[in-house]
């Protein structure tokens, strides 16, 4: 069993007006897996992903050891209001080196079907977003927050275990 230690954490990106950052401002983050080699790293994260998604092989785009790109769509996936959500399509990426797993920055273009059947994109940063980039409702700001760090620690902590059966 791999021991992560930044799952302890799962605070990997906050978003801000430029897109998710993380927490030394940067477009990703770094996961120490100490004594993991990067093979081991990678097959054990394409494992949880095949494990997590119905259908991933769809939105996979893989560099075989070195390097995994998830692109998926959730219906309803992110609720910007007690009766409003957005679908979201979103984009995660990770690479490996031997004892690290770097993650960049979750993407994302959300939108909701309007009543006339016609589709309105989100624009996030006037959504999440005062003028001077601080946030306009600090609860969607959590919640998309949390979202987005959600998926990324249920990837990392399934592919910690994916073996231990």
């Amino acid at each position: 069993m791999l021991l992560f230690t930044n799952l302890a954490f799962p605070q990997y990106f906050t978003l801000a007006p430029t897109g998710f950052v993380s927490k030394e401002n940067l477009d990703y983050t770094v996961v120490e897996v100490p004594g993991a080699k990067q093979q081991e790293l990678y097959d054990n994260v394409l494992k949880s992903i095949n494990s997590l998604y119905s259908n991933p092989k769809e939105g996979l785009t893989l560099v075989p050891g070195q390097a995994i790109t998830l692109a998926a769509y959730k219906h309803r996936g992110l609720k910007t209001s007690a009766i409003a959500y957005y679908d979201v399509d979103y984009t995660l990426s990770f690479l490996f080196k031997d004892g690290k797993i770097r993650i960049n920055s979750p993407t994302f273009n959300a939108q909701i079907m309007n009543y006339n059947g016609t589709w309105n994109k989100m624009d996030v940063k006037k959504f999440y977003f005062k003028g001077n980039g601080n946030p306009k409702r600090e609860k969607s700001h959590q919640f998309v927050n949390a979202y987005f760090n959600g998926l990324i620690k249920s990837i990392l902590e399934k592919s910690a275990n994916i073996d231990n059966w």
